[in-house]
């Protein structure tokens, strides 16, 4: 039985208009899903830390509500859109020069985004039910969708929200080279705007800002009420960084893109609720090749808009982590969510490098009274230690049962002449999966040879259904038996129970060697080798014709993408004490030095992840001397 304290109660949705769909079950309540500490990074001093949650947003939204119902002013989610298709991550492998053809790139998939319609909208009405708990009375949520799923959104958001609630659907246009020729080209998609019930933040008459976008600071500078009379919108200016109107030339139209000024703030000027901002391009400094990515200008635009100094943000599809750094740049609280290791680690980056850039360029961020906190602290929620991804988690999965892919709209693959179902294994199977299997197998019964009929009239049929999960929830499995009348049999993999039998993907190696001299600790990365990295770039040099322009590890630094050491590390919350953080260009130092105030034993831990976002950990007990 669950502790009563951990149920959280769910308020009714709003009503109509309503969407229906097959399964559609609205929340009445959920129930506190416990997150463990696992990192932290930035000022380990610091008395509150911002937070990054690993797992699937329904168990952090469950989570969050003990602690932060009715207490965030800001929401921004940028969901799957439905848009059938693998996302990939391009990797490189440092310090190599490319022309022509990009050789040494190769892809990494990230997440897919394929769902089965009424999958994808109970889904999000789930989510949406509980975001909406979140919210202060004052707060606003905009989600962010493209053609394919707005219509259907925006219903169940009327519903969630109520219609009275909908403020605005922006217009975000950007520039694409969609070669489409069969219809209209897309180059916008739409942002929903909903408030909670009162009166939401929003600033219209801020003044007119610059943008210094050429590193990780957002620096804002106020304007004489003459700039008005110019027309500045997306204009670039040259020089550095300006302190004032005169010194701005508004007849300048140079290529220098590291100082935008905008008009969309300008005091006295209603913004408007469509407007032009680009992608971040390929070579700015907010680029992580993650895919999906939004500009940081986009949410730049909508934080400034709608949060106070002291108010906290929240995304919880956090991908890249752009609302994240955005908010950090902007000294607002925030917290974050993916359930895909890769976007906690792309994301676990830019921050850390963008709190170490606040705390000699922007002080005023980390110190005395202000609210943007200058450290993070990563958490589980849920168990995730063995894939990396839920798209890598089915393509392994499928690989160690030997099931044979199949292309067919809901199963996944073929086993032993059995239908195979891999469902998310993020979470433990349970009866709502169960109800959506067996809908789809009734569905889908063309496919399957009847073998006999019963007595009873009902047909039996040849081939079964494999059901294969990460745990399952006590009831579910008796809850199937007494509800399949499908004449399907249907037997469960519980991967949590046959892990022992199962060979999972090799994790890096790494030779490290410390020394201690008195109180001075020397670390140094003496060699690194990533087996699944490896074997991924000898398939891509496979491809290559040309055996020049295949790419070669010289030195095993070019496949390392950071080290954090934790320096006195207790064996449970991993301290990122020293970080290195490579830009794109450059390689890691390998070698690192700290100094002890006081002798006696102490722990470290090392962590390094490569540039497939691969992790190797260890721990090494050492004696501090005099």
């Amino acid at each position: 039985m669950s502790d009563p304290k951990d149920i959280q109660k769910i308020a009714k949705a709003k009503g109509r208009p309503m969407l229906t769909w097959v399964g559609k079950k609205p929340l009445d309540r959920v129930e506190y899903f416990p997150a463990q500490e696992k990192e932290a990074y930035g000022d380990l001093s610091a008395k509150e830390f911002n937070k990054l949650f690993w797992g699937d947003n329904l168990q952090v939204l469950s989570h969050l509500l003990r602690d932060y119902r009715g207490k965030i002013d800001f929401i921004y989610i940028d969901p799957p859109f439905d848009s059938k298709a693998d996302y990939v991550r391009k990797v490189k492998i440092k310090g190599q020069k490319v022309s022509g053809e990009a050789h040494s790139l190769f892809e990494e998939k990230q997440y897919t985004d394929m769902w089965e319609k009424d999958e994808f909208l109970q889904f999000m009405y789930e989510r949406l039910q509980i975001i909406r708990e979140l919210l202060s009375e004052k707060g606003v949520i905009y989600l962010h969708c493209d053609y394919r799923k707005a219509h259907h959104l925006k219903l169940i958001m009327d519903e969630v929200f109520g219609e009275e609630n909908f403020l605005n659907s922006l217009v975000w246009m950007f520039s694409t080279r969609s070669s489409i020729k069969t219809t209209w080209k897309r180059t916008h998609h739409d942002i929903f705007l909903y408030k909670k019930g009162g009166d939401p933040i929003f600033h219209w008459n801020a003044d007119m800002v610059i943008e210094d976008l050429s590193d990780n600071t957002i620096s804002k500078y106020k304007y004489e009420d003459e700039i008005g009379k110019y027309r500045l919108n997306g204009r670039n200016i040259t020089g550095s960084p300006i302190k004032s109107a005169k010194d701005v030339d508004p007849k300048w139209e140079v290529s220098n893109p590291e100082y935008v000024v905008r008009d969309y703030l300008r005091k006295g000027k209603v913004p408007s609720d469509y407007f032009f901002i680009d992608i971040e391009n390929q070579v700015s400094n907010n680029r992580t090749d993650y895919p999906t990515q939004k500009p940081e200008e986009l949410l730049y635009k909508l934080i400034t808009a709608s949060t106070n100094p002291d108010s906290l943000v929240l995304d919880c599809f956090a991908g890249s982590g752009t609302t994240l750094a955005v908010a950090q740049k902007l000294g607002r609280r925030w917290i974050g969510c993916d359930i895909n290791i890769g976007a906690i680690q792309t994301t676990t980056k830019r921050l850390s490098q963008i709190i170490q850039d606040q705390q000699t360029s922007q002080p005023e961020l980390t110190e005395g009274d202000s609210k943007g906190l200058n450290a993070f602290k990563v958490y589980n929620v849920n168990n995730y230690d063995i894939f990396k991804n839920e798209l890598e988690a089915k393509e392994i999965v499928m690989d160690v049962y030997g099931v044979e892919s199949v292309k067919q709209s809901y199963f996944d693959g073929i086993l032993d002449n059995n239908f195979v179902k891999v469902l998310p294994l993020n979470r433990v199977l349970n009866k709502h999966d169960i109800t959506l299997l067996l809908k789809n197998i009734n569905d889908s019964l063309d496919a399957f040879t009847v073998k006999t009929t019963s007595s009873s009239g009902e047909d039996l049929y040849e081939q079964g259904v494999v059901v294969i999960c990460s745990g399952v929830e006590l009831d579910a499995e008796d809850y199937l038996k007494k509800q399949n009348g499908t004449g399907v049999p249907i037997s469960i993999k519980n991967i949590l129970r046959d892990k022992q039998n199962l060979v999972f993907k090799k994790k890096p190696e790494a030779e490290i060697e410390l020394e201690v001299s008195g109180k001075k600790l020397n670390v140094e990365i003496v060699d690194f080798y990533s087996p699944i990295l490896m074997r991924r770039l000898e398939l891509e040099n496979e491809k290559v014709i040309d055996k020049s322009t295949q790419a070669k590890v010289e030195d095993f630094h070019q496949i390392i993408d950071s080290v954090a050491i934790d320096i006195d590390y207790n064996g449970e919350l991993f301290n990122a004490e020293i970080m290195d953080l490579p830009d794109k260009k450059s390689v890691i130092s390998g070698k690192y030095e700290h100094t002890y105030d006081k002798k006696g034993k102490q722990k470290i831990a090392i962590k390094i992840v490569d540039v497939l976002g691969e992790e190797y950990f260890e721990s090494f007990d050492v004696e501090v001397g005099v």
